[in-house]
């Protein structure tokens, strides 16, 4: 098309409309989610991803922050790409490969009669298809979005972003901290446990990240290297490490001798364990019933369990520590 013929489609009133410097849509209504991103790719250029958020929400994880009109996507640092809008372009010298989203509807018709998903449609933008968005895998997904915490919302950041600070923090210096480190624990034991990256990959990508901004991350990748695999988990295990009394449990390792069996974490020589006890999991569905099961088999092998809600673990932490230490000190009364 010539340069009039585009002016007149997004003339005022014309069929189509102007989306970002370069990118146009043939309709004038509103955009929808794909429509956003499949824009931010072709402003971006050949070889950017999807990352922060959205990339998230796109690989299932459901406690990433709530997606926003804003599109973060990583391109590379030679290309100097500056954002536009609602594309914060993220500037990288470690580009990834990268991997393919592709909507389950558009997916159906393009199994149909459509072209395969690898067929070139436009010689302009050889890496676009119809439905397939390509996102940075889950590891670094998952890090971009917490290290970049600058723009996300005040539940993420570790600092207060008022300038005087606010009831919360002036109650409690650490407020914003423990609430940011518990969405990033939370953010980051979910890739891991739900098998969106492994342990191995989520640790080469926190070793990478920026310093600046990635503290969070780099606590939540130690209690993951030590087994947790949930925000409650690794504030039990702060917990613990608070005590003169308790050694470092075995976290979501396979009970001693019996390894169909994975408590949250264990005492072996006190035959004790101790399970967090998250509606998220243990009270929806067939869960409360397995829970139930566990526990009884635990019981029978000889194992004295203690279960601990998120709720008393956070509101009520002395409390749960002597129950523990307790707990502890019995299984060796036992023996």
């Amino acid at each position: 098309m010539t340069a009039e013929a585009v002016r007149h489609a997004i003339r005022s009133g014309g069929p189509w409309q102007r989306v970002l410097p370069g990118v146009y849509a043939t309709f004038n209504g509103p955009l929808g989610r794909l429509h956003r991103l499949r824009a931010a790719l072709l402003y971006a250029g050949e070889e950017a991803l999807i990352t922060g958020p959205w990339a998230c929400e796109l690989h299932g994880l459901r406690y990433g922050p709530s997606v926003t009109d804003d599109v973060d996507v990583l391109v590379p640092w030679a290309r100097g790409q500056r954002g536009h809008g609602f594309v914060r372009a993220v500037r990288t010298r470690r580009m990834p490969e990268g991997e393919r989203w592709v909507d389950d509807q558009r997916l159906a018709a393009l199994q149909g009669d459509g072209p395969p998903l690898d067929e070139v449609l436009d010689a302009l933008a050889p890496s676009a298809s119809p439905g397939v968005v390509p996102i940075a895998a889950a590891a670094r997904a998952v890090v971009d979005t917490v290290v970049r915490w600058t723009h996300l919302p005040a539940d993420w950041r570790p600092r207060c972003s008022r300038p005087d600070g606010c009831p919360a923090c002036w109650h409690d210096p650490e407020h914003h901290r423990a609430i940011a480190l518990r969405n990033t624990r939370a953010l980051l034991c979910e890739a891991v446990q739900r098998r969106r990256t492994t342990v191995a990959a989520l640790r080469a990508e926190v070793a990478a990240a920026p310093r600046r901004g990635g503290a969070l991350a780099r606590l939540a990748m130690r209690d993951i290297d030590a087994g947790c695999r949930s925000a409650p988990e690794c504030e039990l295990r702060d917990l613990v490490r608070t005590s003169r009394l308790l050694p470092e449990p075995r976290w979501n390792q396979p009970l001693p001798g019996h390894r169909g069996v994975h408590p949250d974490a264990c005492w072996q020589h006190a035959r004790l364990v101790v399970e967090v006890d998250s509606r998220s999991f243990h009270g929806f569905g067939d869960a409360p019933a397995r829970t139930e099961e566990r526990r009884a088999r635990y019981a029978a092998l000889g194992w004295r369990v203690l279960p601990v809600s998120p709720a008393r673990l956070r509101g009520m932490p002395a409390a749960v520590l002597r129950e523990i230490e307790a707990a502890y000190l019995a299984g060796f009364g036992d023996g």
